[in-house]
């Protein structure tokens, strides 16, 4: 008896994902920054949240930084019960997309609560995620880069004190462009000298390769987040895609959205495509969910309709995914079976076949 068809819409919503690069507060819904702010008595209409959220923005002709809107929502979240709420719901939105493992950063020196209070908030909601759902989530904090070199070190120093099995690694976010990562030298020595894994956001904004670069050499990530001006350097370039460096590469980067908001440019001018074509070992994420009005199966559907590559580059994508992953090695071995028998049962079932212009179709077999 054959399998029933299913529509492409629904291949990018069921075959499994990993999300390496998910912001824990970028998923936030819009109902929940609300109800925060009505249980606080914080004034905020819904207009003004609404001006934080892309789906919303062309109703309200004001478009707020994300980076605006997750400081907002630390100061709304001040109990631990509403971090449960936040990833149970997180949890909700990325099972529906086929998502099966999520490593989200969180920006411990922004709560209103302490990093002890907030792990433990969270490893209580993953808990009861994985026995409903079994989607596995794991924590990385994350260095808040506008603040000083010594507010990370103190982080680092938390994290060791208070450590949790569910907490992998240290992140760094926010704007870069004063802040480049070796100024945060420290806290990554003293994390890596605990044995814990690195990860930086770089040349985020558009911003020159050498921030990768150092982020590479100086202070031995083990992924770059986003990362994309590499492409600049040729040499350089070739260099990480024979290493395999993995990017965490994000569709949606709103750096990008603004200079193309025209979909049809990004065949031929996105840097997604060029790190692709130099055989970067490129992984699609999320970034902030909701904040940027994306999913995991809109990430992968763009990387097809918007970007050109077909569905087995997907499929190399996902398998990246799970490599690049800081899962142990046992589970990652297991997903690697599981996972590519299960993409390709469903793309045997498909009823129709993605469109790309032979000028457009990308063929990334890294």
């Amino acid at each position: 008896m054959s399998s029933p068809s299913i529509t492409l819409d629904q291949f990018y919503h069921q075959f499994p994902k990993a999300d390496l690069h998910y912001h824990l507060l970028g998923g936030v819904r819009l109902k929940t920054m609300l109800a925060f702010a009505d249980k606080y008595h914080v004034e905020l209409s819904e207009f003004d949240a609404k001006c934080y959220y892309r789906a919303h923005q062309g109703q309200t002709g004001i478009a707020k930084g994300g980076i605006e809107a997750l400081t907002l929502l630390y100061q709304l979240m001040r109990e631990p019960e509403d971090y449960i709420r936040v990833l149970i719901e997180v949890a909700e939105d990325a099972h529906a997309c086929g998502v099966r493992y999520i490593e989200t950063f969180w920006n411990p020196s922004d709560t209103e609560l302490t990093y002890q209070q907030v792990t433990e908030a969270l490893a209580k909601a993953i808990d009861c995620v994985e026995q409903k759902m079994g989607l596995i989530i794991r924590l990385i904090p994350s260095i808040n880069r506008e603040k000083s070199p010594e507010v990370a070190v103190e982080l680092v120093e938390q994290m060791i004190t208070f450590p949790h099995p569910y907490v992998l690694g240290l992140g760094i976010d926010y704007k870069e462009h004063q802040a480049p990562v070796e100024h945060f030298w420290k806290a990554y020595s003293l994390a890596k000298q605990h044995d814990l894994k690195l990860t930086a956001h770089c040349s985020e904004f558009g911003l020159h390769w050498r921030n990768v670069e150092t982020g590479i050499e100086l202070i031995n990530v083990d992924r770059i987040d986003h990362g994309y001006t590499i492409i600049d350097n040729p040499a350089l370039t070739e260099k990480y895609a024979q290493q395999g460096i993995p990017f965490t590469v994000i569709p949606s980067n709103t750096f990008y959205y603004k200079k193309w908001p025209d979909h049809r440019d990004w065949a031929e001018k996105h840097p997604i495509r060029d790190m692709a074509k130099a055989g970067l070992n490129i992984i699609p994420c999320t970034d902030d969910w909701h904040i940027h009005n994306t999913t995991s199966a809109n990430c992968y559907r763009v990387m097809v309709e918007d970007f050109g590559f077909d569905l087995t580059s997907l499929r190399h994508m996902m398998i990246n995914s799970i490599e690049a992953s800081w899962a142990p090695q046992h589970v990652k071995t297991r997903w690697l079976t599981e996972w590519a028998l299960a993409f390709d049962s469903l793309r045997s079932c498909l009823s129709e076949q993605p469109v790309i212009t032979e000028a457009q179709l990308i063929k990334y077999r890294r």
